[in-house]
């Protein structure tokens, strides 16, 4: 087996006992939540609403849709964009049972802009943003310049950065639920290198 599956199924290990460990985790958690509740800067506050929509759900799908049914049609590769599809869209499906076996309570979202209902770990804003930066200029590459290949990968990586402080921000995630969405993210990075 190549390094970078032995890779990927070491983070989806960690990514699993993260989820299941996370209790040893409340010192360093609510220590972050201090300080971001500290230097929190209510400017930045309409930003971090737009990450969240942003990555949402509903708007990562019709993002995911648009982005596969152009690379198909543009540049007749359905092998490629089938591949980002679908591997995001079984990301999302894993986010959402991890979030209801681990079964982390969400912090108190006391600056929430949404109150968020559902588990904790993992941030799956944070592991589709990820995933996004990751998966969409390797997807892209063999197709435009390079120097489009980095603005665009460059863009996708502060976004992803951007929603994850935001998750701390707006505080519906604990630090250990954005490391564990970036486990995934990475994990599934690596498994679609393989299948390219």
């Amino acid at each position: 087996m190549p390094a970078s599956g032995i890779t990927s199924i070491a983070l989806l290990a960690a990514f699993v006992f993260l989820g299941y460990l996370n209790p040893f985790f409340d010192g360093l958690n609510l220590s972050i939540r201090r300080w971001v509740n500290r230097t929190r800067v209510s400017a930045l506050r309409p930003l971090m609403i737009l990450t969240h929509r942003f990555n949402d759900v509903l708007s990562v799908s019709i993002q995911l849709l648009a982005l596969g049914l152009f690379i198909g049609f543009i540049f007749k590769d359905w092998y490629r964009a089938t591949l980002l599809t679908s591997t995001l869209l079984v990301q999302t499906a894993i986010v959402g049972v991890a979030k209801r076996m681990t079964a982390v309570d969400r912090p108190p979202q006391a600056a929430a802009y949404v109150i968020m209902t559902s588990g904790s770990y993992p941030s799956g804003h944070s592991s589709i943003s990820l995933s996004f930066a990751l998966l969409v200029p390797t997807i892209l590459n063999p197709f435009l310049p390079l120097a489009a290949i980095w603005l665009m990968g460059g863009y996708l990586m502060i976004s992803a950065i951007l929603t994850a402080y935001g998750r701390l921000y707006l505080d519906v995630h604990w630090l250990s639920d954005i490391i564990g969405g970036w486990l995934l993210a990475v994990a599934t990075y690596l498994a679609v290198r393989l299948l390219l």
